[in-house]
């Protein structure tokens, strides 16, 4: 089983790392809009938040698998599978990073089940949390960004839920048993102490989206300039995370590729449009080096995993 993982691993990141390529030879990025101080440090500044973003993102799947697991995985375990899983957000399709992260249950001995679970709560908190903080920003321009894409983002939603209820259906019939016994034990976990760890994981993607938002501000105030006050830059920062849950739920859009220009020029109209792609740009290229930064730190930690692996088998959390 190992071996098979491991093998469908490289495979992964093999054709993550050809769509990496593909990807920034698509862009055709003209030298010519990076002679800007200005550019070059909001670059800068997105290339460091949304490094150190990637790299913190671990804590709150490594805390679900914990208390789901009831195993002390470290962090120096999880966190290179998950900067390396990381990377194949750019195999199309926008679900293989998930798929690989359960590497962690092979690495651990722990049961994929867990680990799937896992990732389907962090799924869920990253875009709760994500959506909230974009309507918060957007403020009273939400309801004619809901004009016209909440529509697309219904169609969707549906779809997902109609495949979500097939599968429960399809698990319910065939491992009945099986689903019982690990609803039984999770439920056992909500009712220890475990529910503090869990309460750490959802809010953590409260201080993520602050932070973010922060770094997205800083880099539009530095790309924009004075041409833009600040509630249009707020509600610029607002698009630009709502534009990332239509691109996650868009099949084949992965980080909402050519979407998030659509819906910043969407809500603050042409007069930005050439700093607007400008930024997505900047945003562009600071993510997939920060991508790349996170997955060779993760290397880097792996070969601690094998120390570190006896302290996941020394007792419940």
């Amino acid at each position: 089983m190992k071996k098979a993982v491991k093998l469908l691993g490289n495979a992964f990141m093999i054709a993550a790392l050809v769509f990496i390529v593909k990807k920034f030879i698509s862009m055709d990025i003209d030298p010519a809009q990076f002679r800007s101080p200005r550019t070059i440090a909001a670059l800068a500044v997105g290339f460091i938040v949304q490094t150190a973003v990637i790299i913190c993102s671990c804590f709150p799947w490594l805390v679900f698998t914990r208390a789901l697991s009831g195993r002390r995985i470290p962090f120096s375990a999880a966190m290179p599978v998950y900067t390396q899983s990381n990377l194949y957000k750019y195999i199309p399709g926008n679900v293989f990073q998930y798929v690989g992260r359960n590497k962690l249950a092979a690495d651990m001995d722990i049961s994929h089940v867990d680990v799937a679970f896992a990732t389907l709560l962090d799924i869920f908190f990253c875009v709760l949390w994500t959506g909230l903080a974009a309507l918060v920003l957007l403020g009273g321009r939400i309801a004619s960004i809901l004009s016209e894409y909440g529509g697309k983002l219904l169609i969707v939603g549906g779809a997902g839920v109609l495949v979500l209820a097939v599968l429960i259906l399809i698990v319910r019939l065939k491992f009945r048993d099986k689903l019982a016994a690990y609803l039984s034990r999770y439920a056992e976990t909500l009712r220890r102490s475990d529910r503090k760890m869990i309460a750490k994981g959802a809010f953590y993607y409260l201080g993520q989206n602050i932070v973010s938002a922060a770094a997205y501000f800083a880099c539009l105030t530095l790309i924009v300039g004075k041409s833009a006050g600040a509630e249009e830059l707020i509600a610029l920062t607002g698009a630009f995370m709502f534009a990332w849950i239509i691109g996650f739920v868009t099949p084949g859009a992965p980080g909402g590729i050519g979407i998030r220009e659509g819906v910043m020029i969407f809500v603050c109209g042409d007069r930005f449009a050439e700093k607007v792609i400008l930024f997505v740009l900047v945003m562009r290229i600071g993510s997939i080096l920060a991508d790349i930064t996170a997955f060779v730190i993760g290397k880097i930690c792996e070969p601690k995993r094998q120390e570190e692996k006896s302290t996941a088998f020394r007792g419940q959390i």
